[in-house]
Formats: C-alpha cells, structure tokens, sequence
C-alpha cells in the first residue's frame, strides 16, 4: 500500500484550506455566524426587504428544522424582484463549527447568534417571548412585525408571502 506522510505545517495547512472549502456556500457571506445584539434587532427591522422572515431557533429544536427549510424554499419560488430575506438567529451557545454543521442553518440569508443576555436580548425581539423555538417574525409590507411560536399554519405563510 502507498501511503504519504506530509510534514506537520503542511498538513495542517492543507487540512485549514478543506475546511474553509467545506464551509465555503454557507449561509452569512460565508463569513459564518454574526453576532446577535441588542442593537441588531432594531437595524433588521429597518432595513430587511420586505416579506421578511427571522427565526430565533436552537441547535435542538425539533420543529426549527422544517420551518427554516419551508420558509426558504417558499423564499426561493417567489420572483426574484419580490423576494424576502430569510435570517435565523441561533439562540444557544453552540460552537460555529456545530451550527454550520446544521444544513437547515445554511439555508438562511443572515445567521446570527445571540450574544449577551439572553432575557434582555428575548425583551429586546418581543417583551412578552418566553424563550420558545422557533420563535418566527414575520417582516410584512406594511413594516409591521408579526410573531409566531412554533411551526407556522400554512395559510398564514401563504398570506406572508403574498403580503397580507
């Protein structure tokens, strides 16, 4: 059997590049997650096009998966002049590594994690949040914020979408 043995510098060089080309097409620029403040909410607010879509989620959360996937996928079908942004904010402290690890997290087209207080960072999104996943907000037309906990009725995303 043949085998190569590279010398250490090289091989962990050559091991940094795969895994930036592995990561490469990730969601955030692939710059990977940014940090999530209180600051941040409001700047999203004001600037996301709207329909909009941002889902607080968890790398454990059961639900979070297909309500990412399902509000991408509805993002990707809708006319490109038209088309919303979709932002995941992940809500515990996972290393980045694990959270691009998550396909459904690289579906968005900002990825966020909290940072700071968690209760004041909740307080600033919604006052009354408890902390439940996914906590979804929607961004209408009419620059108003709708919140949803759970997974989304499909009549509502549908009326999302069309901007009602």
């Amino acid at each position: 059997m043949f085998s190569i043995r590279f010398p250490d510098r090289l091989h962990l060089a050559l091991l940094a590049a795969l895994t930036q080309w592995a990561l490469a097409g990730t969601a955030a620029d692939n710059h990977g997650p940014t940090p999530f403040t209180t600051q941040t909410w409001k700047h999203l607010v004001g600037s996301l096009p709207r329909p909009s879509a941002v889902v607080f989620s968890t790398t454990d959360c059961v639900h979070c998966p297909a309500v990412i996937e399902g509000l991408a996928d509805d993002f990707q079908h809708q006319p490109k002049a038209k088309r919303g942004k979709l932002v995941v904010v992940v809500m515990d402290d996972a290393a980045p590594a694990t959270i691009l690890g998550n396909a459904h997290f690289q579906k968005a087209d900002r990825l966020y994690v909290f940072t700071g207080n968690e209760q004041a960072l909740r307080y600033t999104v919604s006052p009354g949040w408890r902390g439940l996943t996914p906590f979804v907000a929607l961004l209408s037309g009419k620059r108003e914020v709708r919140f949803h906990t759970g997974p989304l009725p499909l009549e509502e995303q549908r009326q999302f979408l069309q901007g009602r």
